[in-house]
């Protein structure tokens, strides 16, 4: 995430944007331990027809 965030940068980019499935809790804890920060949660609504 370091040498994506370093290359975001420089070209010129103020901040970067990623998406976790609702499910990945550990995956959430990384991300919040690096400095991201929780902006929205969504669920997904599908029927059979």
């Amino acid at each position: 995430m370091k040498h994506i965030e370093e290359w975001i940068s420089f070209v010129g980019y103020d901040g970067t944007l990623l998406r976790s499935d609702i499910k990945r809790e550990e995956s959430h804890l990384f991300y919040e331990k690096i400095g991201y920060t929780n902006t929205k949660q969504q669920k997904t609504f599908h029927k059979a027809l």
